[in-house]
C-alpha cells in the first residue's frame, strides 16, 4: 500500500486538472452556451484578483521566500529565452511566431490549480508570485516580440499587479483585513480555479492545430526546456519544499493560449502556435505525472 502512495497523490493533483479541463472540453464541443467574453473578464477582472488577494493575505510566509520565487521566475524567463532563441536559429526558424510560446507557459489557468493541489495554500502563494512576474512580462514581452515593438503601458492595466501590492502591503503593515472583505474575496476567489480550468478546455477545443510535425516538436521542446530550467534555477538557488516544487512546476506548464491570440493577431503562423497550445497540454498530461513524482 504504501509503495502506491506516491501515485495516489499524483492522481489527487492530475484528475481534478484533467476532469475540469474536460467539462470545458466537452461542453463546448456539444455546442452548448459558454460566454467566453464574460468568464474571461471575470476570471481575469474579480476572481482571480480576489483569489490573490485572499491567499496572500491569509497564508504566512517570508518575504524573502517571495523574493527568491521571483527572482527564479525571472532566471528562467531569461534561461528559456536564451536557450529557445538559440534552437529557433540552429533550424532556421523565425523568433516572432515561436520565440513567445518556447518563453510564456500556462501558469495561470493550468499552473495555479496544479500548484494549489500538489502544495496547497502555500503552494497556491508561491504560484502567485510567479504568475504575477509571467504576466507582467508576457503582456510587455510577448507583444513585442509578436508585434516587433513594445507597449510598456500595458503593465499598467494589469489588474493582478496592483492586487498583489495591496495585499503585501496589507501583510506588511501588519492591517487586520476586515472580517467582510476576507469573506467576500475568498468566496469570489474560489470560483477563480474551476472557472480557469474550464475556460482552458473551450479554449483548446476551439483551436485547430496546423504543422502538426514542427508544432509537436516545438511542444516538447516547451515542456523540456521549461522543466529543465526550473530543475536547475531551483537547485542553483537552493530552493526546497514547496517552493523548489512550484518553480519547476510552473516553468514546465504547456504553451500558454495567449501565445496563440498574439500570433493571430499579429499574422504569425497562428496555426502552427495554435498546434503548439494543444500539443503541448496534451504532453503535459503525461508528463506531469512524472513531474509531479519527482517534486512532491
Amino acid at each position: 500500500m504504501n509503495a502506491l502512495a506516491p501515485l495516489a497523490g499524483v492522481a489527487a493533483v492530475v484528475a481534478p486538472v484533467f476532469v475540469a479541463a474536460a467539462v470545458g472540453y466537452v461542453w463546448l464541443r456539444r455546442r452548448l452556451p459558454f460566454d467566453s467574453a464574460f468568464v474571461t473578464a471575470f476570471v481575469v477582472n474579480v476572481a482571480t484578483p480576489c483569489l490573490v488577494f485572499s491567499t496572500l493575505t491569509r497564508v504566512r510566509f517570508a518575504g524573502e521566500d517571495l523574493m527568491q520565487v521571483a527572482l527564479a521566475a525571472v532566471a528562467i524567463l531569461v534561461l528559456t529565452a536564451v536557450v529557445g532563441a538559440v534552437v529557433l536559429r540552429a533550424f532556421r526558424l523565425e523568433l516572432r511566431p515561436y520565440l513567445p510560446g518556447l518563453m510564456f507557459p500556462n501558469g495561470g489557468n493550468m499552473g495555479l490549480p496544479v500548484c494549489l493541489f500538489a502544495f496547497g495554500e502555500a503552494g497556491l502563494a508561491y504560484g502567485i508570485v510567479y504568475f504575477t512576474v509571467l504576466s507582467v512580462t508576457q503582456f510587455v514581452l510577448g507583444p513585442a516580440i509578436a508585434a516587433g515593438r513594445s507597449d510598456p503601458g500595458q503593465v499598467l492595466r494589469i489588474p493582478l499587479l496592483y492586487v498583489v501590492a495591496a495585499a503585501l502591503a496589507v501583510r506588511g503593515l501588519d492591517v487586520a483585513v476586515p472580517v467582510w472583505i476576507v469573506n467576500a474575496t475568498t468566496m469570489l476567489g474560489n470560483a477563480a480555479v474551476p472557472l480557469m480550468l474550464v475556460s482552458l478546455g473551450v479554449a483548446l477545443a476551439r483551436l485547430q492545430g496546423g504543422g502538426t510535425g514542427r508544432a509537436l516538436a516545438l511542444s516538447a521542446l516547451r515542456l523540456g526546456l521549461g522543466a529543465a530550467a526550473g530543475f536547475a534555477v531551483a537547485t542553483a538557488m537552493g530552493l526546497e519544499g514547496a517552493m523548489f516544487g512550484v518553480v519547476v512546476l510552473e516553468s514546465a506548464m504547456p504553451v500558454a493560449v495567449f501565445n496563440y491570440l498574439w500570433a493571430q493577431k499579429y499574422g504569425n503562423a497562428p496555426e502552427e502556435v495554435a498546434g503548439m497550445v494543444l500539443g503541448s497540454t496534451a504532453l503535459s498530461f503525461v508528463a506531469l505525472p512524472v513531474l509531479l513524482l519527482l517534486v512532491m
